[in-house]
């Protein structure tokens, strides 16, 4: 009742910001409630042996770089399936047909990606590759914010591509580190702590980029959204990214040196 009440307050209250004056009202108000009901939760787990959410996991180093620091990265990358069809259908006039050509370069940046991903591994480690690529994530994600009318279309199709080559090579290095320095009795439940934290995150990142889109279209004064009104959105959650690093330098240097070699660790 604590964790999923909490939870979802919060981000329903989130999505809910910048509507009418009385949805605001609720918003605040069910924004409140769901952090008042987190912070319920964190004070309850503290006091039992098995809670649902093991928050104690966070305090292996890997895990918490892992999802703590996954999770922050994943607000970023969250926002982008809803804000790159919305600017290039209402904001540079593309088809939905257009759109979805477009946006398939995602996915072959992520395919391409995954050939490699062990060998950099191997070469730089999880911290270097980490840190490295979450900054060059969070450009190629702030950088779809450039679009403009009359951009060339290989030039979208380039930055696209390059928006799913980065963050799947940062989610196959997350999700590898996860479970490196838990034991194998307690991977059900870091499981479960993981990915609600990580389906929450996701859900952050639409909420995050909705807001600041909404906020950029109020101030520039404009009664339907323009593409003028997306950059600040993209860069918003493209810091997202950048915000990941801090964490991810938490990690030893040689951390997950033993799976990149091709053991659990």
């Amino acid at each position: 009742m604590l964790s999923a009440g909490g939870a979802s307050l919060l981000l329903l209250g989130l999505s809910m910001v910048g509507d009418t004056l009385m949805s605001e009202r609720t918003a605040f108000t069910m924004i409140a409630s769901g952090a008042i009901l987190l912070g319920a939760y964190w004070l309850y787990a503290q006091r039992v042996t098995l809670p649902l959410l093991d928050l104690r996991f966070f305090r292996i180093p890997t895990f918490q770089a892992s999802v703590l620091g996954g999770s922050l990265f994943r607000i970023g990358l969250g926002a982008v399936p809803f804000l790159l069809p919305l600017v290039l259908q209402e904001g540079l006039g593309r088809t939905a047909f257009e759109s979805g050509l477009i946006t398939c370069a995602s996915a072959f940046g992520g395919m391409f990606m995954r050939t490699m991903a062990s060998r950099m591994l191997r070469r730089f480690g999880f911290r270097r590759v980490l840190t490295v690529n979450a900054a060059l994530s969070g450009i190629a994600i702030a950088a779809c914010g450039l679009f403009f009318p009359g951009t060339p279309t290989w030039v979208i199709w380039t930055v696209v591509l390059l928006g799913g080559f980065f963050p799947a090579l940062q989610f196959t290095s997350l999700n590898s580190l996860t479970y490196a320095e838990i034991e194998s009795r307690d991977i059900g439940r870091a499981t479960s702590l993981g990915s609600v934290v990580q389906q929450m995150s996701l859900g952050l990142g639409v909420t995050i980029g909705g807001i600041v889109l909404q906020i950029s279209r109020a101030l520039h004064g404009h009664a339907a959204i323009t593409w003028s009104d997306f950059w600040p959105a993209f860069l918003v959650v493209g810091l997202c990214s950048f915000a990941s690093i801090p964490v991810t330098l938490r990690l030893p240097h040689r951390a997950g040196d033993e799976i990149a070699r091709g053991g659990r660790g």
